[in-house]
């Protein structure tokens, strides 16, 4: 009877035991069927390649580089039509001279422009003296000055003429008036409306006129008086 009891015990260890073996197994089982459901439901959201989402960071990159530039592209500069070129001489009736004074100051040198252009030689060579040029400065009637008594005036000098632009020779004019024999002791030229003409030899004269103004007044600066101080000895001793 011992032996039977003694059996049961052991029959009811192990099937103790051989249950909770299973109880353990069961839980482990089911850990890791959660965390494979967990895994399964991670794995189902989309993958992103980040070697794909780099390649479109650079595209757009690139697009944003290629707009700037775009942008940044100059205007093209227009280039100027060249001059025409002297093919030889001109002929001395084809040259036209039109003179201008652009600072007519009484009282002093002024300049005057002759601008020489062809009018229908493309461009040639002219020769500026005072054997081609005649230079007259009037006031109506009256000649006030003449570069055939002050031929010296005009320069001479070999110089290209063209018929789309104006080739400009200086001439200096003393504002004096002028005599037979060029002299510097004539009078000045009063401030006022006068005439001016210039003609290449064997061409048509040009005539305009200009205002020869007076020079402006020298501005005088008045310097303060200064003013004696006080002898503040003197005044000391008489308080003292």
């Amino acid at each position: 009877m011992y032996r039977r009891r003694r059996l049961v015990v052991i029959t009811v260890a192990v099937l103790l035991v051989l249950g909770f073996g299973r109880l353990l197994s069961g839980a482990s089982d089911a850990a890791g069927g959660e965390d494979q459901a967990v895994q399964a439901a991670a794995d189902t959201s989309p993958s992103v390649d980040p070697t794909e989402k780099k390649t479109k960071k650079n595209k757009n990159k690139g697009k944003n580089k290629d707009k700037g530039k775009k942008d940044e592209t100059p205007t093209p500069t227009p280039t100027p039509t060249p001059l025409a070129q002297p093919t030889g001489p001109c002929p001395d009736s084809d040259v036209t001279i039109t003179p201008t004074v652009p600072t007519p100051v009484a009282g002093s040198n002024v300049t005057v422009l002759l601008n020489l252009q062809t009018g229908t030689t493309e461009a040639c060579t002219w020769r500026v003296s005072s054997e081609t040029v005649e230079l007259t400065i009037s006031d109506g009637p009256d000649r006030i000055w003449s570069s055939r008594e002050c031929p010296q005036a005009i320069p001479s000098a070999d110089v290209v003429v063209r018929r789309a632009q104006a080739t400009a020779v200086p001439v200096v004019w003393s504002s004096k008036r002028s005599d037979e024999y060029c002299t510097d002791r004539t009078a000045w030229v009063l401030p006022g409306v006068y005439e001016i003409a210039a003609a290449a030899l064997g061409g048509e004269g040009t005539e305009v006129a200009f205002e020869l103004v007076a020079p402006a007044a020298p501005v005088v600066t008045q310097m303060a008086s200064p003013t004696q101080e006080p002898d503040k000895g003197k005044n000391k001793n008489k308080f003292d």
